[in-house]
């Protein structure tokens, strides 16, 4: 049987969006995308404070989110930075697409998109990687971003 996303009928097959999904502020631009816009995402240190706050909160067994589910975010995760060739462009908001309901704050570009994911496992590690390792899960050292990159 096929894991569900918590309290639905729906198969839970992640993708690496869902770590884009608590910064995004359609309809929402003058609360949250004034406060994200104070924020450089191309600062580490800054990006990794982001995570901290918006990211892990959200996958937690209070929103009924399992350890199952966080294997899954994980490996998704995992399997698209492993591939040299992912376009991790196709997350990102396209502004010129009129029928697009996802935006990142207005001042947030990402030159290089793969960079926000990288980041977003290496919050995951700091997270949650001694429950997914006690879980039984490998989790590949960070060095193993910068072999995947140039590799």
């Amino acid at each position: 049987m096929k894991l569900k996303f918590p309290n639905s009928t729906v198969d839970f097959e992640p993708t690496p969006s869902l770590f884009l999904g608590p910064f995004d502020i359609y309809d929402r631009e003058e609360t949250l995308g004034e406060t994200l816009n104070k924020y450089d995402p191309l600062d580490p240190k800054q990006l990794q404070k982001l995570f901290d706050k918006y990211i892990f909160s959200r996958f937690d067994d209070k929103h009924g989110y399992t350890i199952e589910h966080r294997v899954l975010i994980v490996k998704s995760l995992i399997e698209t930075l492993d591939d040299q060739h992912h376009d991790f462009s196709k997350y990102l908001p396209d502004y010129e697409d009129d029928d697009n309901y996802f935006y990142l704050p207005w001042n947030w570009a990402f030159p290089r998109p793969r960079y926000f994911f990288e980041q977003a496992y290496i919050a995951v590690v700091r997270h949650w990687g001694q429950e997914l390792e006690g879980y039984g899960m490998a989790l590949p050292e960070q060095q193993w971003l910068i072999r995947s990159k140039s590799s």
